[in-house]
């Protein structure tokens, strides 16, 4: 996860209001350490449902904010098969 994309993206969220990570965080319905970790770049990576969550919030598709990691692992694992 881009973390400071998500900290622009949070000063101008779908609806034009500025969000908080409290705020990003009940809006998501995360707990607020988690976005808080986020934000820190204490956690670098997050769970698929984190990041959605994350998004629907602030009003962004999953790919402006995140580079899913599994695709890389599925397309190197189907390379080396071949």
């Amino acid at each position: 996860m881009d973390r400071e994309l998500l900290e622009r993206l949070m000063k101008r969220t779908k609806t034009g209001s500025e969000l908080t990570g409290r705020g990003l965080a009940e809006a998501a319905g995360l707990a607020h350490g988690t976005v808080g970790n986020i934000l820190s770049g204490e956690t670098e990576r997050v769970f698929g449902s984190t990041a959605e969550a994350i998004c629907q919030a602030i009003g962004v598709e999953l790919l402006v904010l995140c580079t899913p990691v599994f695709r890389l692992t599925v397309v190197r694992q189907k390379a080396l098969t071949a």
